[in-house]
């Protein structure tokens, strides 16, 4: 708009020379006045600049105006400066005050003529009205823009603690994950490492302790793979190469001398290939129970059933020993660690236990 006015002031006729050096400085002297204030304020660095700026715009474009009409040209930047820069009720007064500005310029140019009087004040009080409603209307704009901006600044907070709680989360599901494997492998294969040295020297002799050496050897080197294949994110070793039925037939072979005794496997239904997490949960919730009721029951019976169904898969692992009450149970990741894996892919885990009818223990996944 500057560059517009400057070359309408260039080429106006019947303009004496310092009237056009002059108007043409003051321009110049407007233009750097707004970028040295109107135009810091508008990106926000300072806003008391804003008024500092129109101080000495609105006379600074009055006095072009007085020059030659075509310094109105100024006007049309002043006024949106005016509403964007000023609260809604000072805005109104500055306009006022340009547009009588600009009327009195008039009047004096016309000697006060009556007539001129009158088309001095009807174009000033359209004027004010219409620059009062579009200023109304921007100022509307601007606040609409400020909200808006206001809220896509929320959002992107929002966003961002989002992310983070969600990597937070992810983190934390991660180690609850790590913990019920190590729980569910490493743990338990180090306890029977112990017990079974532990029996093997208090057999008495070396022809005697040799059976509990050699399973304990087999069992460090299964903890092993274990080791290997939990760090790997690989399908457990007793899956790798076998069916679930022959998994759960090796796992109590291999701990019915731990046991003392040997627990009755029963697969019922047709068998069929599961999907691979689904299989290894029910074959940690097989070695949890039996390492329970190693630990806890003094069982001398122990039922493990797998049952195929039309509408998915249960396991259940019952004993006859001192039982429990549910209620009671506290600390570890055993009963937790079952329950949360097998809710995890949408089945459901129930404990039937008193304290004298030993405990029964069996999840459920649907296919």
């Amino acid at each position: 708009m500057a560059a517009v006015t400057g070359v309408l002031y260039t080429l106006e006729d019947g303009i004496a020379p310092v009237q056009r050096f002059a108007a043409l400085g003051m321009l110049a002297i407007l233009s750097v006045w707004y970028a040295k204030t109107a135009a810091r304020v508008l990106q926000r660095e300072r806003a008391r600049l804003g008024l500092v700026y129109l101080i000495g715009a609105v006379p600074l474009t009055l006095a072009m105006f007085a020059i030659r009409p075509v310094g109105a040209m100024m006007l049309f930047a002043l006024y949106p400066h005016i509403w964007a820069l000023l609260p809604v009720s000072r805005a109104i007064v500055a306009t006022a005050v340009t547009i009588a500005g600009t009327a009195i310029i008039t009047l004096v140019d016309a000697e006060l003529e009556p007539i001129a009087l009158l088309e001095a004040l009807i174009p000033a009080a359209i004027g004010l009205v219409v620059a009062t409603a579009v200023g109304v209307w921007v100022g509307r704009i601007i606040e609409q823009s400020k909200q808006r901006a206001e809220l896509v600044a929320e959002l992107a907070a929002a966003r961002a603690q989002l992310a983070r709680v969600s990597r937070e989360a992810g983190a934390l599901a991660e180690r609850e994950r790590l913990a019920r494997d190590i729980h569910d492998t490493l743990a338990q294969g180090f306890a029977s490492v112990v017990l079974l040295l532990e029996a093997a020297d208090a057999a008495g002799g070396i022809g005697a302790a040799r059976q509990y050496i050699d399973r304990a050897r087999q069992t460090a080197q299964e903890n092993l793979a274990e080791a290997r294949a939990l760090v790997g994110e690989l399908t457990p070793p007793a899956l790798r190469d076998a069916s679930l039925p022959d998994a759960l037939r090796h796992l109590v072979t291999r701990l019915g001398p731990e046991l003392g005794l040997v627990p009755a496997l029963s697969v019922t239904g047709s068998a069929r290939a599961l999907p691979a997490d689904q299989e290894v949960v029910l074959l940690r919730v097989a070695q949890e129970a039996l390492t329970n009721v190693r630990r806890h029951a003094a069982a001398s019976r122990v039922e493990v059933a797998l049952s195929y169904h039309d509408s998915g898969v249960s396991l259940s692992v019952k004993d006859n020993g001192r039982g429990f009450d549910p209620a009671r149970v506290t600390g570890g990741f055993g009963l937790a660690g079952m329950r949360d894996r097998v809710t995890q892919l949408g089945g459901r885990l129930e404990l039937c236990a008193s304290a004298s009818q030993g405990a029964t223990i069996r999840a459920e996944l649907m296919s």
